[in-house]
């Protein structure tokens, strides 16, 4: 066990660990000390993230042709439907019974196969960024450095505390921000498609 533990805590520290410094400081570096250099103050650099990361997320869904996939699958499913709407012609009640839970069985099989692969290809593009995201800018803008910079852990603070909330924080501020900037996105993307239809 000792030589599994070692051998695992040499991957994570030197392979792992700096690896993902590697990533956050690029990151860092990318946007934001860059938009710093712009002098945008950090609640406006977690809009811009949290956009950016909506705009990847749309890269990602027409990279995996999303839209196509569902297409082939709704097609397959209306055809299946149609193929076991016609078993109603067959006239021998037990095996059009029998022809019946075959199919139904097929039908279901296909559809719950579907169904795995949509919600894993939705975790993949809206919440698997959405965490990793969240987890580089808290590291990166944690509390100690917005104390640092601004006198206090907030991105702003609130003066009336509505629901006890103090201030803003980076998590808060970027969760909504992605939230809204992805509700626009697909707003936007169904008037350009009804538009080009």
């Amino acid at each position: 066990m000792e030589i599994l533990n070692s051998i695992l805590d040499f991957l994570f520290y030197r392979g792992i660990e700096p690896l993902l410094c590697f990533i956050r400081d690029t990151f860092d570096l990318v946007f934001l000390d860059t938009l710093s250099l712009l002098s945008i103050p950090y609640s406006a650099q977690v809009v811009i993230i949290a956009i950016c990361t909506v705009l990847f997320a749309f890269f990602l869904r027409k990279w995996l042709n999303v839209e196509v996939k569902e297409k082939i699958f709704r097609k397959k499913f209306v055809a299946q439907k149609a193929e076991r709407d016609n078993i109603s012609i067959v006239p021998d009640k037990k095996n059009r019974d029998a022809m019946f839970t075959s199919a139904d069985q097929s039908i279901d099989e296909d559809f719950n196969t579907y169904l795995a692969q949509h919600y894993f290809r939705y975790v993949l593009i809206y919440l698997l960024p959405l965490f990793l995201v969240m987890a580089w800018l808290n590291s990166s803008l944690d509390e100690e450095k917005l104390t640092t910079v601004s006198g206090q852990s907030y991105l702003f603070l609130l003066p009336s505390h509505p629901m006890g909330m103090a201030g803003v924080s980076v998590t808060f501020l970027f969760l909504i921000s992605y939230i809204v900037s992805l509700i626009i996105g697909f707003q936007l993307k169904r008037i350009l498609f009804r538009n080009k239809a």
